[in-house]
């Protein structure tokens, strides 16, 4: 069969698709965007900055725009005054474990800002028993249990396994009076934030699961976060 006659059996081609319906799109884009001009204050909340700070408060308070002025700025205001009444009084300390650094707060003002180490998330499994550790830094709120200077580690299994040693049978040989450096504050479970024999590698994770700091920034913390004092770890 020719060309010709093949391209005069072929069926017709169907028709062009009918242009987008543009008017109905604006129209729904124009209507997405009023309701979120006039949403809850969630919305306002999710941008990620102060409410002083977001466009919709400063459109209000430059008078452009339709929204309602006054119910803005009493969400506004109302959404602060929730804020600060989660804030933690007194004071406080905040650990970033992403990017290994320790703050001291005293009600919401910042005392001091250190390079820490952090857990480095390793799992170590003894292979005579089976049993296993995972040296994670702890994420959520702990509580300064109490502070010691001149602290002395007595050593867990895991310390004497790791370095492929049994663990005594005799208690006095676990304890090591160096490690800690010079003075420790106790979080529970075996987490500590103390010195380090290492300064070289503050700020990388390297840890069992304990807060690293360096000497000046340890001693500040000791002296400056009383028993109580609330940890906050992410």
């Amino acid at each position: 069969m020719s060309t010709e006659l093949s391209i005069l059996n072929a069926e017709p081609l169907p028709p062009p698709p009918p242009p987008p319906p543009w008017g109905a799109l604006l129209l729904a884009l124009v209507g997405a965007l009023v309701i979120i001009a006039t949403g809850s204050s969630a919305l306002l909340a999710r941008v990620g900055r102060p409410l002083a700070t977001s466009p919709f408060i400063a459109a209000v308070q430059s008078g452009e725009g339709d929204l309602d002025a006054a119910l803005l700025r009493k969400r506004a205001v109302r959404a602060a005054e929730i804020l600060a009444s989660q804030r933690p009084g007194g004071s406080y300390i905040v650990i970033d474990s992403y990017r290994n650094r320790l703050h001291l707060l005293r009600d919401g003002e910042l005392l001091r800002s250190a390079v820490c180490s952090t857990g480095t998330g390793i799992v170590l499994r003894d292979p005579r028993s089976g049993r296993t550790w995972v040296f994670d830094t702890p994420l959520g709120e702990r509580v300064i249990e109490r502070k010691v200077k001149n602290p002395v580690w007595a050593k867990p299994d895991w310390a004497f396994i790791e370095e492929g040693q049994l663990p005594p049978t005799d208690p006095n040989e676990r304890f090591d009076g160096f490690s800690l450096g010079d003075y420790a504050l106790y979080m529970g479970s075996g987490y500590i934030i103390h010195g380090t024999l290492f300064p070289s590698l503050l700020g990388r994770r390297v840890t069992h699961g304990c807060i690293r700091l360096g000497d000046k920034d340890l001693e500040f913390v000791y002296h400056n976060a009383p028993i109580g004092t609330r940890v906050f770890l992410y």
